[in-house]
């Protein structure tokens, strides 16, 4: 069977799979690099950065709100400077505006 045909047959939802998909893949690398930071030897790189993930409307795309680690309001998973900048990156991510989640990067 072709993986094609398991796709949903509109656009609008095959954008907001894409951006979920996007937003996991961050999620995804944001874990790897933790795990790779603990290993022995290596130097723990200070994550100052966290992404909060919101569930999206029926039909609509996935948000996410990248915050400052001491953000009032709380993100989800923790990023390094350089996650923070990629997942910035991405059309669906706001930086926080409470807490200037742009400023050092």
């Amino acid at each position: 069977m072709d993986a094609r045909h398991d796709l949903p047959p509109d656009l609008d939802r095959l954008r907001a799979l894409e951006t979920y998909l996007r937003l996991q893949l961050a999620a995804v690398r944001s874990r790897i690099a933790k795990l790779e930071d603990r290993r022995p030897g290596r130097a723990t790189a200070a994550a100052a950065w966290t992404l909060q993930l919101l569930p999206s409307p029926a039909g609509g795309s996935p948000r996410g709100y990248l915050h400052r680690e001491t953000c009032f309001i709380r993100g989800g998973r923790s990023l390094s400077r350089e996650q923070a900048r990629l997942v910035l990156a991405m059309p669906d991510v706001t930086p926080c505006e409470a807490c200037g989640a742009e400023k050092g990067l």
